[in-house]
């Protein structure tokens, strides 16, 4: 009996000295990171700024893998099918979230079939106008499009939902135009064909940045630090707080030795000031986030655009323009 407790204590000691040599195994090959847009946007840059810094981190290549189409779905549901194994992994957002309310519906569940690790990136929306505009200010676009519904024109690159909600909650009747693309959308605002422009704020900084183009107002809830001097909607009375979020998901099953990997590597590109730096270079805030805050987040953002996709019509009418 002695002898059998001897080789049993052995045994357990041999499986925990495999079990942690396996752990600290990963990474031990390069990561294929899956970025579900086209290369040379805005997502795609924020993308391979993290990729590079977390390949430094992780000692293996983190290579980025862009696979557009079906307004993301076809690179998620790569990820969602792949084998959780750490090595196919998501550089995604809550557009998934957006495609199971008002298409196209995915084949994966957005939520359920990912294991979230952390939030890497915020971006906020900006409505930005000429600098010879006929608007001065956005209490003045909101209440000169008050009063003539329909005559003036905000242009976007496929980002109806936001542009509608955006307008729904400022009761602000502009004519929305949808651009296939951010640059045509953003030159025709430049040449005087629209009046306004919705965008991701890294697409039109540079135009800001050189009195191209004047900022009216961010849709995040707080001023963005690129844009110090250009208020957020909220401050003037605008219920609204819209941004998209960049973040790091596993397909679902992943261990959780190496989510905790993954979550501790993110950690430390966030918090890298250098990484940071060049995130607020290009209008991105740098944050971060534990996987079960991300996941919370997702399943708050599901419910809210459910109940949205209810209570403004608009939406519906909008999401047919994607």
């Amino acid at each position: 009996m002695q002898a059998f407790r001897i080789w049993m204590v052995t045994l357990a000691c041999c499986m925990s000295v495999t079990t942690a040599s396996a752990h600290e195994a990963y990474p031990s090959k390069p990561i294929q990171m899956i970025v579900s847009y086209p290369a040379g946007g805005s997502t795609d840059t924020i993308a391979r700024l993290f990729a590079a810094k977390l390949s430094q981190v992780m000692g293996q290549p983190v290579v980025v893998d862009n696979k557009p189409g079906a307004a993301t779905n076809i690179g998620s549901n790569l990820v969602a099918n792949a084998k959780p194994d750490g090595y196919t992994v998501l550089f995604g957002g809550g557009t998934p979230t957006l495609n199971a309310v008002f298409g196209p519906v995915p084949s994966f569940d957005p939520i359920d079939d990912f294991q979230p690790v952390s939030v890497i990136a915020r971006v906020p929306f900006v409505i930005a106008t000429r600098t010879d505009s006929a608007f001065a200010n956005v209490q003045e676009m909101i209440r000169k499009s008050r009063a003539t519904p329909g005559k003036y024109t905000i242009s976007s690159a496929q980002l109806s939902l936001y542009v509608e909600l955006t307008k729904h909650r400022a009761q602000a009747p502009l004519l929305h135009v949808p651009y296939k693309g951010g640059a045509q959308a953003t030159n025709d605002v430049i040449g005087g064909q629209i009046d306004t422009v919705f965008s991701l704020v890294p697409v039109v900084l540079g135009y800001l940045q050189s009195e191209r183009l004047t900022a009216l107002a961010v849709t995040s809830k707080e001023r963005n630090p690129s844009l110090p001097s250009v208020p957020a909607l909220q401050e003037l009375g605008v219920d609204l707080d819209l941004s998209v979020w960049f973040g790091l998901l596993a397909p679902a099953e992943t261990s959780d030795h190496i989510v905790q990997a993954l979550g501790e590597a993110t950690r430390r590109v966030v918090q890298d000031d250098t990484f940071s730096k060049k995130l607020a270079d290009i209008g991105a805030q740098a944050s971060f986030s534990s996987p079960a805050q991300l996941r919370e987040q997702m399943k708050q953002e599901s419910q809210q655009w459910n109940q949205l996709g209810e209570s403004v019509p608009q939406l519906r009418q909008a999401a047919k323009q994607r």
